[in-house]
């Protein structure tokens, strides 16, 4: 297996690694071993392209995140913040011609206070607190601390979370933040003592049980020592072809310093395909090589594989973990870059229709006979917000943990 380095490696090519899976395409398997080498190869090599692909979205994401959603919703917020301005104008300035009636100011204050408490929900605002406690029995401060109250309530009684007086949380939604970092650590504790717990149920078990489990631990621990041994076998290998201290031309040393730390890095990370590859890329293997492993070096190469993947999954779960969250997506579905982006697109599109709206409005309730016409159309919610209706409250802490939950308009 030990093909001397030729020439190639050193010309001027930055895509020198050759892909696994098209090499081990040129030979069939012959084993069990060797399939489930190959089927694993391809999964490893899938799992890497997808997440590169979400982690290059993830940058394009935040971009139109910045230049495209952001400034929706700042334009948003100073629209609403027109509205509020004028609407506080037509509930203090004296009437022009017929003043408006009961009902009509009665629906007015009722628009105010949602527009209101939708601007307090993304931002504190002074201004704005002191004229939501100008037109409501309750201040808005209040309102806050009754929030806040009623969330650590929930938490503590129905989540059955500790919060600590010092969790430094001066809103719901950071109460929430809070909350939700506790339950991450909860469930990480949880998964350390469940592994540490013995495999074989009962305090009491038999001497048999026991030696039968020391047994097993025993295989185990060799098996894992093979494994690691196989691996450090293919590190040494390209080690000893690769060492620069070893190069006397000064260009020849400088690539093989590159891909000596391409090595180190892949050793240190169990990455047996990129130790694989670089064998590949400096010809020290090839196909033929590849096909004549052993059954016993296989099944050691395999189980280095899986660990690969499982890591893999992890990984790519952890960077689609926040898209999940966004659109609601629960683990077991699919999704995909479409998914996201085009849920994305309809947030922009969705935005920008309210502000086209908003922007009529002001129009309209400039005009003292059309905002009439628009009032009579408006009809008040007629149920309070009912403190005791948590299954709003539930959902939304379970989909999107780091928002605080809506309360009913009043």
């Amino acid at each position: 297996m030990n093909t001397p380095i030729n020439g190639s490696l050193f010309e001027d090519n930055d895509e020198q690694s050759l892909s696994l899976v098209l090499t081990l395409a040129q030979s069939k398997p012959n084993s069990k071993e060797q399939r489930q080498f190959q089927r694993l190869v391809a999964q490893i090599e899938l799992k890497r392209e997808q997440l590169k692909g979400w982690q290059a979205y993830s940058l394009r994401y935040n971009q139109r995140i910045c230049d495209e959603l952001e400034p929706l919703r700042a334009r948003l917020r100073a629209g609403q913040q027109q509205m509020v301005a004028l609407i506080d104008e037509l509930l203090t300035r004296p009437n022009e011609g017929r003043p408006l009636g009961r009902v009509q100011r009665t629906k007015l204050r009722a628009l105010l206070m949602n527009l209101l408490e939708s601007l307090l929900e993304d931002a504190r605002d002074e201004a704005l607190e002191a004229m939501h406690d100008r037109y409501s029995d309750v201040s808005h401060e209040q309102v806050r601390q009754s929030d806040m109250e009623r969330t650590q309530t929930f938490l503590e009684e129905v989540m059955g979370l500790h919060i600590d007086e010092d969790h430094g949380a001066s809103s719901t939604e950071e109460l929430l933040q809070y909350a939700h970092r506790k339950l991450q650590e909860r469930a990480t504790a949880e998964e350390s003592q469940a592994q540490e717990r013995p495999h074989i149920p009962g305090a009491r078990r038999s001497r048999a049980n026991s030696a039968k489990a020391q047994a097993e631990q025993a295989r185990r621990e060799e098996a894992a020592k093979e494994v690691r041994q196989s691996l450090r076998e293919v590190f040494r290998k390209l080690v000893s072809a690769l060492h620069p201290d070893r190069e006397p031309d000064a260009q020849a040393r400088q690539r093989k310093t590159l891909l000596m730390q391409r090595v180190n890095q892949a050793y240190e990370a169990n990455d047996l395909l990129t130790l694989l590859g670089l064998q590949l890329e400096i010809e020290q293997i090839n196909t033929a090589d590849l096909s004549a492993v052993s059954g016993e070096r296989l099944t050691h190469y395999n189980q280095i594989l899986r660990d690969q993947l499982a890591e893999l999954d992890l990984e790519l779960e952890h960077c689609v973990a926040h898209f999940r969250q966004s659109l609601d997506r629960p683990r077991g579905r699919a999704l995909t870059i479409a998914d996201v982006d085009r849920d994305l697109s309809a947030a922009c599109a969705q935005l920008s229709t309210v502000i086209r709206e908003l922007q009529a409005d002001l129009v309209v309730f400039r005009d003292p006979e059309q905002l009439r016409r628009s009032l009579k159309n408006f009809e008040l919610e007629p149920e309070p917000y009912d403190p005791d209706d948590l299954e709003a409250f539930v959902d939304t802490f379970q989909v999107t943990p780091s928002r605080r939950p809506k309360r009913r308009r009043r």
